[in-house]
């Protein structure tokens, strides 16, 4: 076998392969050319685009702009105007650096660049054509920079297999403008799709009212006030959710250092400790947290599309972080109770589909539900079987646990572990039923939602309703939910959808495989109810071990927790001594 050659690769190639670490979707290709109109000082920024910006997307500036040979020169790789030698990097204060954005966009779709040059008589434009230019030529227009980008990731099929669908697109594509809005309100902003208004937003606008704007009025009156504080070479300042106020998710948890957003560990574990005793574990604080610092104290160059950062001092920033948070929250009076603990639920495939519609039943809270294994699939023994155990109640053992008295020994049983096996079977019979009940609303829930779980809801909205969900459509992401499941509570509802809804956006995989969206979706209802299990009398106790041991699997929880643990005779006679 001959030995392969070494060459240097074409600079079309370079450019692609570079795309693909930079430009994974069409949201960090608009992101890209956002950030290099907020380094071109522009004041005005106006984003349209088409399909989820893979048909197309233009980004248009009014910043300082190029001159023709600029122009030409930005479009080669590594060509930045930023840095300059080494000992820059350690002090970036500007959000691109690499000069790998433009060639890398250009190399994959069809690119136009136009811009003019303050003081410049005419403006210029260069067409780009998969990494190959096409023209160059004169261009009438106002001072700034316009691109425009269409058919992204054409000359590289395999990478629009990749991408998701248009709704998806569109929704990482909205986020992404809206964190850098809210992060810049000095600046004004216009998203545009398909030519119609998504947001407008003026520039010098106050921080509350952008995130009004944005966001909506509902998570704007969440909010509470952040001052100002500095130290230590570093000040904060932001908004922060009011005590009680929590998401499943980090969607909510805004964190801008130095005018960049990012997500940092460090950031997110300092606001997080800070809500600790103020939010259910498992839960994550609504926050919009800006951080100036030294750039000197930050690197910026961790990842590719710069989305992560480190801290030189990451202990330092996080107690100062501490710090004024906790103190601003010292002084909100949590008034009203603290939402339950719903943990995080995975979610990665879509609902069952059943043959026939849902059928449609007056509303029963999920607590009125029966709570034995009638009706499940996975049952193995007949409701109207007495299951003889020979178990006898010996007594309680700190509220939630009981102790019996077996023919071969003793057993100590959890007793809330023992109500969510018997809970969730009887829940996951309904899901898998090829008609599920569901419960009209007497008043039909107004749910507003985010663009990514909006856009979950959009492509999955049938699978939902065949689950037992009803919705009506009433504006850009915003439904009127008409019936749920019967095993969802009325007043949980809301709450429950906002959660199924955000661990759907989170996980983009394939929804194909039913059984795991089934188990998934009775995990998080059962982890909703509410079980007293200090008020069952000694009947209800045994008939919660029949319950159990109806089920398919009596001796763990849904999450895999063992509900009971036997001693037997002869363990008790060997650790006494009288074996």
């Amino acid at each position: 076998m001959a030995t392969p050659e070494i060459r240097i690769l074409a600079d079309t190639v370079a450019n692609q392969i570079a795309a693909g670490e930079v430009v994974e979707r069409p949201a960090a290709a608009a992101k890209e050319l956002l950030e290099n109109a907020l380094d071109a000082g522009a004041r005005r920024i106006t984003i349209d685009f088409s399909r989820g910006g893979k048909a197309r997307m233009v980004v248009e500036d009014d910043g300082v702009g190029m001159s023709p040979d600029q122009a030409e020169l930005s479009l080669q790789r590594h060509a930045t105007s930023k840095i300059q030698v080494a000992a820059d990097l350690d002090r970036i204060s500007t959000f691109g650096f690499r000069g790998e954005a433009l060639p890398s966009i250009a190399s994959v779709s069809r690119f136009t660049l136009q811009s003019r040059a303050a003081g410049a008589e005419v403006g210029c434009e260069i067409l780009v054509n998969g990494g190959r230019i096409v023209h160059r030529r004169e261009h009438g227009m106002a001072v700034g920079t316009r691109v425009e980008v269409e058919n992204l990731f054409h000359p590289v099929p395999a990478r629009l297999k990749f991408l998701k669908t248009d709704d998806t697109e569109s929704a990482h594509l909205i986020r992404m403008v809206r964190l850098y809005a809210v992060a810049h309100p000095e600046v004004g902003f216009l998203l545009r799709e398909d030519g119609r208004d998504v947001f407008r937003s003026p520039g010098q606008a106050p921080l509350i009212e952008r995130v009004r704007e944005i966001w909506g009025k509902a998570v704007a009156d969440d909010l509470i006030p952040l001052p100002s504080v500095e130290g230590s070479g570093m000040g904060v300042s932001g908004l922060l959710g009011r005590p009680g106020v929590s998401r499943s998710t980090r969607q909510d948890l805004v964190t801008v250092v130095n005018g960049r957003p990012v997500d940092s560990r460090a950031l997110a574990y300092a606001l997080v400790e800070s809500y600790h005793t103020l939010i259910p574990k498992g839960r994550f604080p609504l926050a919009f947290l800006f951080l100036e610092i030294d750039p000197a104290a930050v690197d910026v160059n961790v990842h590719p599309a710069k989305r992560e950062i480190r801290f030189r001092n990451e202990p330092q920033v996080r107690a100062f972080v501490m710090r004024a948070v906790l103190e601003t929250l010292r002084g909100q009076s949590t008034t009203g109770a603290v939402q339950p603990v719903v943990p995080a639920v995975d979610i990665h495939s879509a609902l069952p589909v059943p043959s026939a519609k849902p059928q449609v039943a007056a509303a029963t809270p999920v607590s009125a539900l029966p709570i034995a294994g009638e009706g499940s699939t996975r049952t193995s023994v007949s409701p109207a079987t007495t299951l003889k155990l020979g178990w006898r109640l010996l007594g309680r053992l700190r509220g939630d646990r009981a102790v019996f008295e077996t023919p071969s020994g003793m057993v100590l049983l959890d007793l809330g572990s023992a109500h969510q096996r018997v809970l969730y079977e009887k829940i996951l019979g309904q899901l898998t039923a090829s008609a599920p009940v569901t419960q009209p609303l007497l008043l039909p829930l107004a749910l507003e939602l985010e663009p990514l779980p909006a856009a979950a809801l959009r492509e999955r909205e049938a699978l939902l309703q065949l689950a037992g969900f009803s919705f009506e459509p009433y504006g850009r992401n915003f439904w009127r939910v008409l019936s749920i499941p019967l095993w969802v509570e009325p007043g949980e509802a809301e709450a429950f959808l906002r959660d199924l809804l955000a661990e759907m956006s989170r996980h983009e995989g394939d929804f194909t495989k039913a059984h795991l969206a089934t188990d998934a979706l009775a995990k998080l209802a059962i982890r909703r109810s509410r079980y007293r299990t200090d008020s069952l009398s000694e009947a209800e106790l045994l008939e919660l071990v029949q319950q159990l041991f109806r089920t398919s699997q009596p001796g763990v929880d849904p999450l895999g927790r063992r509900t009971y643990f036997e001693i037997g005779d002869a363990d008790i006679a060997r650790r006494l001594g009288q074996s």
